[in-house]
């Protein structure tokens, strides 16, 4: 029997793979309630899917059956997992070295060549692994050589008994091939084990798309459900017609027709050669609708990746080499805006403006799905929801910009369309950035005195300022902060999201117009750092949807026209408490920020607690209560706001607060 823990020395202990993952579900998948339960399903589809190229029969399906209790049980007809003792694992079959070890798997660089998987989705070994280390119960047959094979395993041990050092077998159907994996996911490691109906349609659905001619079929035994069959013949383009349809179904109108390409491409990292390929459909909308789908190997990245952006400067570089190409047919109009875009942004020729487009801006028109290859990705995290490899970016956008170019050659009319909305963006901007403030100093003054308790410090290291929500959180801040040092403006009403208005719009709001003169920088073009008066501006908000609206809203607004707000840390968010615990013998209050962290403290202090209150808002806190959880510096929550990615969050805005309500929906509503 295997042993999962092993003492080393009083201070070290050795985990065994399968422990591994048990102690930490989140570096191997993803968590242990939801997200975990639909890798650990998805996990087994995913290598099953993997097997495709090599079923003897491609008319054999891909079977998925729920059945009651929620038991999984996936069954390929590829070539059956090897049953046989390993050569490099002297004592091991490979069977169970595959379910057992992490980094054990036929899939592997040295392998996939000979084994017909040069692009696998499951390319790390953990995955099979991930699910059998949490399932209470795990069982592989085995169909091979003639042979039918089973093993089973209870909490990840094998339990069936082998003679001599195999597998016991019996005779199976000439011809007949294939693995089937079954088992129930333990409510002892897992917090939910029900299997997530929709998202497996979707991940099913998906498959279809992805590998044209492969049939999968859904067996809901668990609901009662009809038998699904998922199959596509024309992959992407199938896929494309239903991203075209907006959220009522009803299909959006584009550009042109949906379009599919194909490359190739390798390119050296580090000390090796890396195959690539991508498969990609994309069309353009007539408005601002626009969406993307991305996949590596058959498994989705809805963060995107590296491939998503190497679409987008692919594309980019088309179109800025179409209007070189074409530019005597632009109108003057177009010239006139690219001729004030360059002044603006002190470029030295019009050609120099395409430097300046940013995927955001050409992805509110483009829907594209990315089928991306590659045989040894970086897929991050565990749950593979994002692609790191950097080669991939110029790749992609070799691939789009050489074959794609033959597509826009036969529609020059929707290069040009692409264009001048390209620049009619970047023309709108460059107006913005000439715009400021213009207020009077009677009315600045007005202003201030009126809205703004300002900070008596003239050291803008030392002070901060609380952006709070109403007059009445702001009552209680302004009561208790140290005014030496602390600042209060309150902001009545929720403020303009600016992925929708124009800058001129934005100040002509008077709680935006007070906050820019409180921060003293100016804004757009006019920005100067050097003035700011407040080293951390507090986003001070109520727990509660029309509070996080309001932060995300003011987050818009800097990221938009102040963004060295962020990039510089000058931007903090307060984290509001949602349950005060008054504590009994007046031993003091305690504070939880969510309902988990109420609900797990409660059982642990629940004969400490004299009396609960649920914080409906910063206004309703005491004195104390204030000073504790919002002025103290010591005891409050606070976040820095950091960006890591750029490009990434520019196109996270745009999707949450832009007008692709598509877009909007894949974040909030996957599995719809």
């Amino acid at each position: 029997m295997r042993k999962d823990k092993r003492q080393m020395s009083d201070t070290i202990t050795l985990l065994s793979d399968i422990e591994k993952i048990r102690e930490s579900p989140g570096m191997y998948i993803g968590d242990n309630d939801r997200l975990g339960m639909n890798t650990i399903v998805r996990e087994i589809l995913d290598n099953a899917k993997d097997e495709y190229p090599n079923f003897p029969d491609k008319e054999k399906p891909i079977i998925v059956t729920v059945k009651p209790g929620n038991i999984v049980s996936v069954r390929d007809y590829g070539r059956g997992i090897s049953p046989y003792p390993s050569t490099k694992e002297e004592g091991w079959l490979e069977e169970r070295l595959a379910y057992t070890r992490i980094g054990a798997g036929g899939k592997f660089r040295d392998d996939r060549e000979r084994n017909g998987n040069r692009f696998a989705g499951g390319l790390n070994g953990t995955g099979a692994c991930g699910t059998n280390a949490m399932s209470e119960w795990f069982e592989v047959e085995i169909w091979k050589d003639g042979r039918y094979y089973k093993d089973r395993y209870e909490e990840a041990i094998p339990v069936t008994e082998l003679k001599k050092g195999l597998l016991p077998s019996t005779p199976c159907a000439p011809g007949e091939t294939g693995t089937c994996v079954t088992f129930k996911v333990s409510k002892k490691f897992m917090r939910t084990t029900k299997v997530d109906m929709q998202h497996l349609k979707n991940i099913m659905q998906n498959a279809a798309y992805l590998n044209p001619g492969l049939h999968l079929i859904l067996r809901n035994e668990r609901d009662n459900e009809e038998e699904r069959i998922f199959y596509s013949e024309r992959g992407l383009l199938d896929y494309m017609d239903e991203l075209i349809k907006d959220e009522e179904g009803t299909p959006v109108s584009c550009l042109m027709k949906p379009f599919a390409i194909h490359g190739s491409a390798q390119a050296q990292a580090m000390d090796r050669t890396v195959q690539m390929e991508a498969d990609i459909a994309v069309t353009f909308s007539r408005g601002e609708y626009g969406t993307s789908r991305c996949f590596t190997n058959g498994i989705e990245n809805p963060s995107g990746g590296t491939h998503l952006k190497g679409f987008y400067q692919g594309l980019i570089s088309l179109l800025s080499s179409y209007y070189t190409e074409f530019q005597s047919e632009f109108g003057k109009s177009l010239k006139t805006q690219l001729e004030l875009i360059k002044n603006v942004n002190h470029l030295s020729s019009v050609s120099d403006v395409f430097t300046l487009i940013k995927p955001r801006s050409i992805a509110k028109k483009t829907i594209v799905i990315i089928d991306f290859k590659h045989d040894a990705p970086d897929l991050r995290p565990q749950t593979k929801e994002e692609l790191w490899s950097p080669e991939a970016k110029p790749a992609v956008a070799d691939i789009f910009f050489r074959k794609a170019r033959l597509y826009f050659d036969r529609h020059i009319t929707v290069a040009q369309d692409l264009i001048a909305f390209l620049i009619r963006d970047l023309y709108e901007t460059a107006q913005n950035e000439n715009v400021n403030v213009n207020i009077s100093k009677t009315e600045t003054k007005l202003l201030l005195s009126t809205k703004l308790s300002a900070a008596k410090s003239k050291d803008p290291k030392k002070c901060e300022i609380f952006l709070v929500e109403g007059d009445s959180a702001g009552g209680g801040c302004k009561k208790n902060r140290d005014s030496r040092y602390q600042a209060v403006l309150p902001l009545r009403g929720k403020i303009l999201n600016a992925r929708k208005t124009t800058l001129a719009r934005m100040l002509a709001n008077q709680e935006i117009a007070t906050m820019i003169l409180a921060f003293g920088t100016g804004v757009g073009s006019k920005y100067d750092e050097s003035k700011l008066r407040y080293d951390k501006i507090i986003i001070t908000t109520d727990a509660d949807v029309d509070g996080t609206h309001i932060a995300i809203l003011l987050i818009t607004f800097f990221w938009t026209y102040m963004p060295d707000l962020i990039r510089n840390g000058h931007v903090y968010v307060l984290e509001s408490p949602l349950y005060v615990n008054v504590l009994k013998n007046k031993k003091g209050t305690h504070y939880t920020y969510s309902e988990k962290e109420q609900t797990d403290w409660i059982a642990k202090n629940k004969r400490q607690v004299a009396e609960v209150q649920r914080n409906k808002g910063l206004g309703e806190l005491d004195d104390a209560q204030v000073i504790e959880t919002i002025l103290n510096a010591d005891t409050r929550r606070l976040s820095r706001l950091i960006v890591e990615d750029e490009d990434k969050f520019e196109l996270l805005l745009d999707s949450m607060m832009g007008r692709d309500a598509a877009a909007r929906r894949q974040i909030f509503m996957p599995n719809d």
